[in-house]
Order: structure tokens, then sequence, then C-alpha cells
């Protein structure tokens, strides 16, 4: 295993994700490049509560892979609604500066 995916499966390890969960996930990350690896890790140091959304997001994908398209555009509508959603609060926090 490479440091980088080490130091991922370390964070993940600590993380409050059921086991199996972990496991699953740290049997994807390594088809990841590198740069993605990084990056998640400043992600989930900086904010461990983004290792459940990011779970709850893969197993939702997943879902949908097994299961159909309807959810998938379902899931996509969510994304962009979330997305959206945090970019009106970030430009609300940035005008109260």
């Amino acid at each position: 295993m490479s440091k980088t995916l080490d130091q991922l499966s370390q964070i993940i390890a600590k993380s409050s994700i059921a086991l199996e969960d972990q496991n699953d996930l740290l049997l994807v990350l390594p088809a990841l490049p590198e740069e993605a690896l990084l990056k998640l890790i400043e992600i989930f140091q900086k904010d461990p509560k983004m290792i459940e959304e990011f779970n709850d997001n893969f197993k939702a994908k997943v879902n949908i892979l097994i299961n159909g398209r309807d959810r998938w555009e379902k899931l996509i509508a969510q994304e962009e609604e979330m997305l959206k959603q945090e970019e009106d609060d970030l430009y609300k926090t940035s005008d109260n500066y």
C-alpha cells in the first residue's frame, strides 16, 4: 500500500462509519489518482464529518448502478441542489466580512 493510501486508510479507520463501509472504500480508493487521494486526505483532516458524507455518496452511487437510471437522475438532482445550497451559504458567509 502506498504511503498516501496508508495515511488515508488510517484517517478512515478513525471515522465513525461501519467497518464494512471502511473496507468497501479502501477497495475502491486505490483506483483514484494520487492527486485525488491527497485531496481527500486534506478534506478529511480538515472536516472528519466529510468521511461520512463521502461514504454515503459512494454507497448511493453503487446502489444506483445496481438498481437503475431513475435513481441516478434523482441523485444528481439532489447533488446539484446540495452544491447550490453550499454555494449560497458560502456567499452569505463572505458577505458578512
